[in-house]
């Protein structure tokens, strides 16, 4: 019997409960079918209570993947996955009610993607203190999903692709903690497919405070150099991070129309970073692991 299964919706999360449930409760909000998708949450071995409330809600799967990383966590989900189409998002984020809609109505217009970016837009959790330099930070220079569609590249906090285009490649690169998102879109775009951006697939993230950007950071450069197979490769990784700061440096201040004082407290938060990605570099160096946290 052909299952009626369209979409199948991934996502992952790692200690995480609060915000787990959000995000379910606005995938079963849907404007679509209800025996058409499905929606399956992949714990990647937290250890709070995150598995036992996701396991106690109705009308959706629950697994468990205890390999380390969000990649592997993803791949689990895409292992078992019914539906045509496989859509991802974040276990902090908020998917609008015409999410999926939207998603699948970009799809069925295209023939040669390999995945649909939807765009990303950013709240203030009431829940969480995060401060007015980190949402000035985010709104300067994260998750442009329109900008990284240009360069054939998506987040998995909005995507969708065939499931067999996904399989064919052997699925998301699990070795890496950071970047795997990325990854599979050059895979993907190599293989002769595009990545398409579509602005009516609209899921809502949280603004990151300071110190959730910072860890992001060290999640950045652990995978940079997971993936990272060179000789010299802390030399390599130190002058990216040197240019990416002279870079956005110059956009601070030469290319925006935000109020000096808001320009400033920018310019602090890509400071901060820069020396967290030299100092996890020293450490990557050292001889440490790369970080999921």
């Amino acid at each position: 019997m052909t299952s009626k299964i369209k979409v199948s919706v991934i996502v992952p999360v790692w200690n995480d409960a609060r915000r787990i449930v959000k995000c379910v409760n606005a995938l079963k909000a849907q404007h679509f079918a209800k025996d058409t998708f499905e929606i399956i949450i992949v714990d990647n071995g937290s250890n709070d209570d995150t598995f036992k409330v996701v396991s106690e809600i109705d009308g959706i799967t629950a697994i468990q993947e205890f390999a380390p990383g969000s990649y592997a966590a993803r791949n689990k989900g895409l292992s078992i996955a019914k539906g045509g189409y496989v859509a991802f998002t974040d276990a902090d984020c908020v998917p609008d009610e015409k999410w999926l809609e939207e998603l699948v109505n970009c799809a069925e217009k295209q023939k040669d993607f390999g995945v649909i970016a939807g765009d990303i837009h950013f709240f203030k959790d009431e829940d969480e203190e995060v401060d007015e330099a980190s949402i000035a930070y985010e709104n300067f220079f994260s998750m442009d999903q329109e900008a990284y569609a240009k360069k054939g590249v998506c987040i998995t906090a909005n995507w969708l692709s065939k499931r067999e285009d996904l399989l064919h490649l052997g699925g998301f690169n699990a070795k890496v903690k950071s970047g795997g998102d990325h990854d599979m879109a050059k895979r993907l775009t190599q293989s002769g497919l595009r990545v398409v951006f579509c602005s009516e697939a609209l899921v809502k993230h949280p603004a990151r405070n300071k110190s959730e950007i910072l860890k992001k950071r060290r999640r950045v450069i652990g995978g940079a150099w997971d993936k990272t197979e060179q000789k010299f490769k802390s030399i390599k990784l130190t002058w990216d991070a040197i240019k990416l700061y002279v870079k956005r440096t110059l956009i601070v201040f030469f290319t925006s129309n935000a109020s000096f004082k808001e320009r400033i407290s920018v310019f602090g938060v890509i400071t901060s970073i820069f020396f967290v990605s030299l100092s996890e570099i020293l450490k990557l160096a050292g001889g440490k692991q790369s970080a999921r946290s």
